[in-house]
């Protein structure tokens, strides 16, 4: 049996070709705007994480949610909705399986919906509710982000990515579906947040006031109660 040999100069182009391939994805990635450009010092800022996290949801495929049943060519099945207020950009990002992500450009956000059934149940409705406008929207590769007080939407369907944008105001004034869309999608948001506050409020340290005591003799001078933590 004939072995075949693997020339140096083979292994050679292999890693030039990978090479290449990568740094074209990351030129497109720039172009398109989907990432920020790498700072010379290695450290990533909050913008960086920002649009790190954002690209990730941009490029989201459908395999990786793991959904029952084969998917057609125009079935969404994630959904980014992007505002733009002064200063900043808010992200947020929702899919069939029912996970939805919230990001700021300037930093911080909220993530693993996908445990509590309210927000599950929302993200999910929000995704098929993007299916009515699908038809309004344009393919793209480039994901440009939203200026102020404009609202941007991303449809991720088997097919490729939609997008649309419009006046934030607009939404607000003139019932319409993608007006639907807007309002299930804060919607997301809401139930986000409740489930923030929940977390937040059984995390705090319970403090019961102490009974009085009722003494004939003066009470002794009590201690200072200790330094709640910062």
């Amino acid at each position: 049996m004939e072995q075949y040999h693997i020339y140096p100069w083979e292994v050679v182009v292999m890693i030039a070709l990978v090479a290449f391939v990568i740094w074209f994805r990351r030129q497109q990635a720039l172009k398109s705007g989907a990432v920020a450009p790498k700072r010379k010092d290695g450290k990533e800022t909050p913008e960086d994480a920002y649009m790190r996290l954002r690209y990730q949801a941009l490029t989201t495929v459908a395999a990786r949610l793991g959904l029952p049943g084969e998917l057609k060519p125009n079935d969404p099945y994630g959904v980014i909705m992007e505002m733009g207020i002064p200063k900043s950009v808010v992200t947020l990002a929702a899919f069939a399986d029912g996970d939805a992500r919230l990001y700021y450009k300037t930093g911080g956000g909220m993530v693993g919906g996908i445990s509590h059934e309210k927000v599950r149940r929302a993200a999910q409705e929000f995704v098929a509710l993007s299916r009515k406008v699908l038809g309004r929207m344009a393919k793209t590769t480039e994901y440009p982000l939203p200026e102020t007080d404009r609202v941007r939407f991303y449809v991720l369907t088997p097919r490729g990515v939609f997008t649309t944008e419009t006046d934030r105001q607009r939404l607000g004034e003139i019932p319409s579906d993608l007006s639907t869309l807007f309002r299930s999608g804060q919607e997301v948001v809401t139930q986000m947040r409740e489930v923030q506050e929940t977390r937040e409020a059984t995390s705090r340290p319970l403090i019961v006031p102490r009974p009085p005591v009722i003494e004939d003799d003066p009470p002794a001078a009590e201690p200072a109660p200790p330094a709640e933590p910062a």
